[in-house]
């Protein structure tokens, strides 16, 4: 979803350009155009903060997924200076943005329902090598009060029906 120019092999590559490689051309601000239960795995990789309704393309990643279908959202973390410069961005995420969705958490927003399987923080070089790796124990002090330590966020959902 949104892949752009990263054309992957055995998947249906969508977005909203039709570039080389795309398979089908899609404005995902809207109804995607594809049919229930379609797909085991769905990627939107740095595609979901472009889009102007995160509830709405949630629920129809989950309209689209089997249960069980694997979902990997990579999004700028919303202290980053990522998050901010590029104009088109509509949506910002922490950590528990994805938990509004989880069944067994805050679920009354939407009927679409994911497990949250996994969050990884990508942060940003400086602070990977002179923060995460040597003094670990300093991160959390470091993410808590200074912008500009986590880059992006990755989250790992479950769709659950």
């Amino acid at each position: 979803m949104g892949c752009g120019r990263d054309i992957l092999d055995g998947y249906v590559n969508a977005d909203r350009a039709g570039l080389p490689g795309i398979s089908v051309v899609s404005d995902f601000s809207r109804l995607f155009p594809f049919k229930d239960n379609s797909f085991s795995a769905v990627n939107a990789v740095n595609v979901i903060e472009h889009l102007p309704d995160t509830v709405k393309v949630m629920e129809e990643i989950w309209r689209v997924s089997k249960t069980g279908a694997r979902v990997h959202i990579k999004v700028p973390h919303y202290k980053s200076s990522n998050a901010f410069k590029d104009p088109t961005h509509r949506s910002f995420f922490t950590e528990d943005s994805f938990e509004y969705f989880d069944s067994g958490k805050i679920s009354w927003y939407s009927k679409a329902r994911f497990k949250v399987a996994n969050v990884k923080k990508i942060y940003q070089y400086h602070i990977d090598r002179y923060v995460r790796r040597p003094l670990p124990r300093l991160l959390p002090f470091v993410e808590r009060f200074f912008d500009n330590t986590v880059e992006s966020l990755e989250f790992d959902l479950v769709v659950v029906k």
